[in-house]
């Protein structure tokens, strides 16, 4: 199915009419000639023995003289016949016609193809996000069967009425073994270097071509040589141009490697661009008249004027509170406590009844000039003392205490980072609720649709083995049936078990041992991607002299790793309190035998 029509040119081979192909391929009817390109036509017809319809492409003859080239398009076509994915174009048959053309029959996908739909009108950003990220699903599984298609561009991607990408046009194709192309076939326009080049190719060939055409989509054209930004014909951030720069790097080790990876960083920008952006609002202060300041400031001075005569009542207070201790000159103060410090072995005096409390009993005056003290004698003539004496004691200041040192923050553990993800890193808590609906919309993560076809062959294959056994071997095989029709652990094997039982359980442990290889290996692969991408955010904060988020993201890559289950921000917090819980669990103590 490809994007040229035969209204608007003339085919590159000698294409067959429609009554032509029905007399080469008599178990189909023919309806109309659908589309044709340089490598080959494509018709619409109707299988006759399932009535549905079919697409079927045919190559031209000078293909099928090539015997090196049959053998090699059967093996490929058997190959695809097999990649069973939503987004991708099933094969129902294949095979030589009489005239000697190569020909492949398809599902029919009822739509058009994505270059009619890019030639139609611009497609809005996320639209165009979610049909690259089918595409590279449909990659992502073709790859993991070791499938390489080698002609991606939007011709060959059908999109149904349900919005769903279907890839097509596998005539291309061929087992990803990274040797060098020797035919360097498919379309300029998307062809990775290295396939112009005659260069080692693989799995990052497609995705070289899938950032073209996500580029195509954005911007309505492919790109030239320098690529323009995408920011000149759409409004959009410039990750995306860095992210088609990662994807069609010219040096295919600094590409994305898989094309899940590739996804992963579409489903990150979508859910970036969804967030609502962060205002900062700054105050504006404006220089007010005088009269209003003085007016602003008049709480102020009365809160500072009843604050001073509060300390003015302290200070006179004090003063006449203990007199005649406090009207000690300064050096009798300092001539008692040198001879406190010189005389540590004497007892120290009993205090003397305070003045004050002596005045308020008798109510007689005060003196303001304090008794001689014989013990205390001084070189200082006697009107300097009496001068000094007279002059009211200034009260020391009262020491302020010194303000407490704010304690340092410990440092962040796992526990606290993952169980308060949300308050502490909004950013990361949304990007691992990104990473959840990429694993759940990952159709090879998920083998129980898979673990379910599967047991539907093996449950008519038991009933079928059924005939002609002795009633004891029946027995075995009815158990077999029933447990795997109710999802239960299967018997172990038994000695009396008939034989066609064992073959048959052979067959059906290996098949299920196959789909979750293939489950658990796009599992690490996605698991990997989205720990690279909480690195790699890691290394931006720490750049960003944030050092404490780029560990807190750290923190979180670290324990995403070590899942074993889909990612989410319950399954993180599960995980670490666990861990944290059998960290700190006592070490079992075994007891004596006696």
């Amino acid at each position: 199915m490809s994007q040229e029509s035969p209204a608007q040119h003339q085919p590159p081979f000698d294409v067959p009419s429609v009554e032509e192909m029905a007399a080469l391929l008599p178990q189909y009817a023919f309806e109309k000639l659908a589309a044709f390109g340089g490598m080959g036509a494509v018709y619409k017809a109707k299988q006759q023995s399932l009535d549905r319809p079919v697409a079927i492409k045919i190559l031209p003859p000078e293909f099928g003289k090539e015997p090196e080239f049959a053998e090699r398009f059967k093996a490929e076509a058997r190959a695809m016949a097999k990649l069973n994915h939503t987004h991708i174009v099933g094969v129902i048959d294949f095979g030589l016609t009489k005239a000697g053309h190569l020909y492949l029959v398809m599902e029919w996908v009822q739509g058009p193809t994505l270059h009619e739909l890019i030639h139609k009108g611009s497609l809005p950003v996320r639209k165009a996000a979610k049909l690259a990220m089918q595409l590279c699903e449909a990659l992502t599984y073709a790859h993991n069967h070791k499938i390489l298609h080698r002609d991606i561009k939007p011709g060959n991607i059908m999109v149904n009425e349900e919005e769903q990408v279907k890839v097509t046009d596998f005539g291309l194709a061929r087992p990803i073994t990274g040797e060098a192309e020797e035919n360097p076939y498919g379309t300029p326009d998307y062809a990775a270097p290295e396939i112009l080049g005659k260069g080692a190719v693989d799995q990052r060939a497609d995705i070289f071509a899938a950032g073209v055409v996500l580029y195509e989509m954005l911007t309505g054209r492919v790109p030239q040589h320098p690529r323009r930004s995408v920011q000149e014909f759409a409004p959009l951030s410039t990750h995306w141009d860095e992210l088609i720069d990662k994807a069609t790097h010219p040096e295919p080790g600094k590409r994305f490697q898989e094309a899940g990876e590739f996804r992963a960083h579409i489903a990150m920008l979508i859910k970036q661009a969804a967030q609502p952006v962060a205002v900062t609002v700054v105050e504006v202060v404006e220089d007010e008249p005088a009269s209003k300041v003085k007016a602003a400031l008049k709480p102020l001075h009365l809160v500072m004027i009843v604050t001073a005569v509060i300390l003015v009542g302290i200070v006179l207070g004090s003063m006449f509170k203990g007199e005649p201790e406090r009207t000690k000159s300064k050096k009798k103060v300092v001539a008692e406590t040198k001879q406190t410090t010189e005389e540590p072995e004497k007892k120290p005096k009993k205090p003397k009844p305070k003045a004050d409390d002596d005045a308020k009993k008798t109510k007689e005056p005060v003196s303001a000039v304090p008794a001689p003290e014989p013990e205390m004698k001084t070189s200082e003539p006697e009107p300097a003392a009496k001068k000094m004496a007279s002059v009211p004691a200034t009260p020391e200041p009262v020491p302020m205490p010194a303000p407490k040192p704010e304690p340092v923050p410990a440092p962040e553990t796992p526990l606290e980072a993952i169980q308060k993800l949300e308050e502490r890193d909004p950013e990361l808590a949304r990007l691992v609720n990104a990473f959840a609906d990429e694993w759940a919309a990952n159709e090879d993560i998920d083998t129980v649709p898979e673990m379910q076809d599967l047991a539907g062959k093996y449950i008519p294959a038991l009933q079928r083995s059924l005939a002609g056994l002795a009633p004891e071997q029946r027995d075995h095989i009815l158990s077999e049936i029933s447990h795997v029709a109710n999802r239960e652990p299967l018997n172990a094997r038994d000695a009396s078990w008939p034989a066609v039982l064992g073959t048959l359980r052979n067959t059906y442990e290996a098949q299920r041992a196959s789909i979750q290889a293939i489950g658990n290996d796009a599992a690490q692969k996605m698991r990997s991607a989205q720990c690279e991408l909480l690195l790699a955010k890691a290394k931006e904060r720490a750049a960003a002299g944030n050092v404490e988020a780029a560990k807190r993201a750290e923190a979180v890559a670290a324990e995403l790793a070590k899942l074993r289950t889909p990612p989410s921000l319950k399954a993180l917090k599960e995980n670490v309190a666990g861990t944290v819980s059998a960290t700190m669990a006592p070490p079992t103590v075994a007891e004596p035998v006696r």
